[in-house]
């Protein structure tokens, strides 16, 4: 009998220890490795990263599972108070809006209520050119003229391209929207979504999450591996082949359940409807969005639940960023990297502070 209660009091501390470790983890302290070199030269490929999560207001545990793995499910969370708010030049740890599942490391150009504005590779914010750190200063030997287009950014960025946006507002909370006055649809049912406002039209409900994003981080230790014992070209051949399948599935389930993303993605299907959901009048667009089921004409106006922020990578010509994918809310916020301590890319020492 006493080895049975010894054996069920080391189940117990066990149990409490895991509780403690997962705690710690998800809400004060996490090391991050980094896999893009999105933040050079402030931050290498590889560099592992230790990030402070409460300098922002610790963020207690929001989903519960297998660590590593998407096996779980999301539990109530809240955030405890901030040490000191997000500002611009901090280097900021946050959930991927499209796939919080992934962790990104940008740094941030632009707060809430900020103009933000991007001159031939030069960031200005309010009107005055931001100053970076040396190793966060943008280096680049082809700046995109003004004349050119990118097609792959944030909608409210349209026919413009990552080297020259012109100024725009950061949104913030509290900022109304006036659906009388909308120039284009596409920006503002994705910021709606983004505000976790429940958005519809027609049979079709809105998303923030996105197959394709899910798609790119999946098995990527598993590859890594195999690279390392297989022919790297097969492998990421196979690779690109069950992310293809994957993001097919997912789109395939989302066809069923009639959920779309609000901006256009790889499937035709999909813009195809959203083209020509996009291309109705206004008065169409006020009778059809519906928010909560209730129709924008009847609402005129919404105002902002959280507050947003512009991030971009220190390298820019190599960085996937709010250029192309948009605001981070304050809920997607975790903390900051404080120093690396190795590259593991290069298995060498590299202690030096994050800034």
């Amino acid at each position: 009998m006493k080895k049975r209660r010894d054996y069920k009091e080391e189940i117990r501390v066990l149990i409490i220890l895991i509780i403690i470790a997962f705690t710690v983890k998800t809400s004060v302290a996490e090391i991050y490795v980094v896999p893009t070199g999105s933040m050079e030269r402030t931050i290498l490929v590889g560099d592992m990263l230790f990030g402070n999560k409460f300098v922002y207001g610790m963020k207690t545990p929001n989903w519960l599972g297998i660590p590593y793995t998407r096996m779980g499910f999301d539990i109530p969370w809240w955030r405890l108070p901030k040490f000191k708010e997000v500002a611009n030049g901090d280097v900021v740890i946050f959930e991927f809006p499209r796939d919080p599942f992934q962790k990104y490391v940008k740094r941030c150009i632009g707060i809430p209520t900020d103009n933000v504005k991007i001159d031939s590779g030069q960031v200005y914010i309010n009107d005055s050119l931001m100053d970076f750190p040396v190793e966060g200063q943008f280096l680049k030997g082809y700046i995109k003229e003004k004349e050119k287009t990118s097609f792959n950014l944030y909608p409210e960025f349209k026919k413009q391209n990552e080297d020259n946006i012109e100024e725009f507002q950061v949104p913030y909370k509290g900022m109304e929207i006036d659906f009388e006055s909308v120039d284009s649809w596409e920006p503002i049912i994705t910021l709606l979504v983004l505000d976790m406002a429940n958005v519809s039209i027609g049979k079709y409900n809105f998303t923030y999450i996105d197959p394709l994003e899910i798609g790119k981080t999946r098995g990527f230790l598993k590859y890594k591996f195999l690279e390392t014992v297989m022919n790297p070209a097969k492998v990421r051949e196979k690779q690109n082949n069950d992310i293809r399948e994957f993001v097919i599935s997912k789109y395939r389930e989302y066809a069923d359940n009639n959920t779309l993303n609000p901006w256009k993605g790889p499937l035709e299907d999909f813009n195809l409807i959203l083209g020509e959901i996009y291309s109705k009048d206004d008065d169409w667009m006020m009778n059809n969005i519906l928010i909560d089921g209730v129709s924008l004409n009847e609402i005129k106006k919404y105002t902002l639940k959280h507050d947003y922020y512009f991030m971009v990578g220190d390298n820019r010509d190599n960085s996937y960023d709010s250029r192309f994918w948009g605001f981070v809310p304050d809920y997607h916020v975790l903390g900051t990297p404080i120093f690396s301590a190795v590259n593991m890319a290069t298995f060498s020492p590299r202690l030096r502070m994050v800034r």
